[in-house]
């Protein structure tokens, strides 16, 4: 019996290890530093045990709460800095070089954009645009309502096109 729920266990974290990973990787500096907290993660969830795990709604939406949690503490003891945007997304290619120095360069705007963004607005953006968490799920992680997370997203999509904008027009 107990086989089959450690099968379980390994089977789920199989499926949702990359977005822990992910998560962790956009809160903290560097590569290592996102694997070692994804390991901790794990180990904290296998820790709980069968009985409590089985109680969780979502696995998935307990896992990527606790991994945030878990960055933030490391954050806020000064262990890590916030890491660069350009990891989390893929240049596509284009046909002239010119082009995709272009885009590298604009994502390397945006990045600098959203690093500047205060941690709540940073997680939203990464949950909703990077993840594609859907709203309820956002609103589940951060512990606030569905609704403000609309909200929020609005405001944070509006604050950087303005601020990306003025850049492209005005340079710095």
């Amino acid at each position: 019996m107990q086989l089959i729920a450690d099968q379980q266990f390994l089977d789920q974290i199989h499926e949702i290890r990359d977005k822990i990973f992910r998560i962790t990787k956009r809160i903290l500096v560097s590569q290592e530093e996102a694997e070692d907290a994804t390991q901790e993660v794990i180990v904290k969830l296998w820790s709980l045990g069968t009985e409590k795990r089985k109680s969780f709604k979502s696995m998935e939406a307990y896992s990527v709460t606790i991994a945030k949690n878990h960055c933030l503490d490391r954050l806020k003891s000064k262990q890590a800095q916030v890491l660069s945007f350009d990891d989390s997304i893929a240049v596509q290619k284009t046909v002239s070089m010119q082009k995709e120095i272009e885009v590298k360069d604009e994502l390397r705007w945006v990045s600098n954009l959203i690093d500047q963004l205060p941690e709540r607005e940073r997680m939203i953006i990464q949950l909703r645009e990077i993840e594609h968490y859907d709203f309820n799920q956002i609103a589940t992680i951060l512990e606030i309502p569905e609704g403000t997370v609309r909200v929020y997203l609005s405001r944070i999509r509006k604050k950087l096109k303005t601020q990306f904008l003025e850049i492209q027009n005005h340079g710095l």
